[in-house]
C-alpha cells in the first residue's frame, strides 16, 4: 500500500472509529431511558396483576422453574447444533472460479481490511438482570469466525429483563475507477453456521427472541455516499423453538457515480442482532463453532 493510499485508509478508519462512537453514546442515551421507562411500567404491571387477586410471587417462582427447565434444553440444543457444524464440510470461496463467470469489463476485488464491533460495552446497572456477550475479532483475512447471543430474565413484562446485543463485522475493499461515471457494485455475502431461537410467552408474562442477520454496503470518495441494506435472514416472535443452520449466499446491488482516478474505500458490513426478553428465552448467532461456520465476503465485482 502506497503512502498516499495509506494516509487514506488511517483518514477513513479514524472516521470508521468516529461513527461507532457516536452511534454509541445515542445508544447508550436511549438505553438508560428505556430501561427507566420500562422499571415504571413493571410497577404499574405488578399494582394491576395484585389488584386481581393474583400471586404476583407465585407467577415469579413459577416462571423461575420454567426457565431452569429450558437452560437444561438449550444445552443439550447447543450441543447437537455444534457436533452438525463439526460434520458440515467447509465449503471452498472459489475466487478463481467466479473470476470466469464475470460479465465482460467487470472487475473484482478482495478485502484489505477486515475489523469488528459491537454494542457489547453497553452494558450497565441497567442491564443487570440479562446477560449479552460478543467474541473478539482480530483484523485481517478475508472469512471470519464470529458469534454472539443474548439471554433474557425474568417476566419481560413492560420490557423488562431484556438481554440484546448488535454486532457488526467490516470488510474493506480499495478500488480506483478508470473513468467518472456510475459503478455496480456487487459484494458476495456469505454466511455459514446456525442460529438458535427460543421463547415460551404465557398469559401473565411477556417473551420474545429474535435473531437478525444483515448485509451493509456504503462507499467513500470525497465523503461517504449513503448506506444500502437488506436482512438476509429475520427469525423472531413470543412463541418460537427455532435451531437450524443458516447457509446463505447473498448478493447485493448497489449502485454509486464515481470520479475517475482516486481511490475508493468500499464497506461492506454484515451486521448480526441478538434479542430476548423474559426467562429462559434466548437468541444467538453462530458463525463461528468448528471448522463449518464462518462469515465471509470474499470478493466485490464492480461493473
Amino acid at each position: 500500500m502506497n503512502a498516499d493510499l495509506q494516509e487514506l485508509h488511517e483518514q477513513i478508519t479514524r472516521e470508521i472509529l468516529e461513527e461507532r462512537q457516536r452511534d454509541m453514546a445515542q445508544a447508550i442515551a436511549a438505553k438508560r431511558s428505556a430501561a427507566k421507562r420500562a422499571e415504571a411500567r413493571a410497577a404499574k404491571e405488578s399494582k394491576a396483576l395484585a389488584a386481581l387477586g393474583l400471586d404476583v410471587a407465585n407467577l415469579e417462582a413459577l416462571d423461575r422453574e420454567l426457565t431452569a427447565e429450558s437452560e437444561a434444553e438449550l444445552l443439550d440444543i447447543e450441543a447437537r447444533m455444534d457436533s452438525l457444524s463439526e460434520a458440515t464440510a467447509h465449503d471452498e470461496v472459489g475466487v478463481d472460479v467466479e473470476m470466469g463467470f464475470l460479465p465482460e469489463g467487470a472487475q473484482l476485488i478482495t478485502p484489505s481490511w477486515v475489523a469488528a464491533f459491537s454494542d457489547l460495552d453497553l452494558q450497565d446497572a441497567n442491564t443487570a438482570a440479562s446477560a449479552i456477550e460478543a467474541q473478539t475479532l482480530l483484523s485481517g483475512g478475508t472469512c471470519k469466525n464470529y458469534y454472539n447471543w443474548a439471554k433474557g430474565a425474568g417476566t419481560g413484562i413492560a420490557g423488562t429483563g431484556v438481554g440484546k446485543i448488535q454486532s457488526w463485522i467490516d470488510f474493506g475493499f480499495w478500488f480506483k475507477p478508470p473513468a467518472s461515471r456510475f459503478y455496480s457494485i456487487r459484494p458476495l455475502f456469505r454466511f455459514r453456521g446456525y442460529v438458535i431461537v427460543r421463547a415460551d410467552d404465557s398469559w401473565y408474562d411477556s417473551k420474545f427472541a429474535r435473531v437478525t442477520g444483515s448485509a451493509w454496503t456504503n462507499v467513500h470518495q470525497y465523503n461517504w455516499k449513503g448506506w444500502n441494506h437488506v436482512d438476509v435472514y429475520n427469525v423472531g416472535d413470543d412463541n418460537i423453538d427455532v435451531n437450524r443452520r443458516e447457509d446463505l449466499d447473498r448478493f447485493t446491488y448497489n449502485s454509486y457515480l464515481l470520479g475517475g482516478g482516486d481511490w475508493t474505500y468500499i464497506r461492506c458490513t454484515i451486521g448480526l442482532w441478538a434479542y430476548a426478553r423474559g426467562g429462559g428465552s434466548y437468541a444467538k448467532n453462530d458463525f463461528s463453532t468448528g471448522s463449518a461456520n464462518y462469515l465471509c465476503v470474499p470478493y466485490v465485482y464492480i461493473v
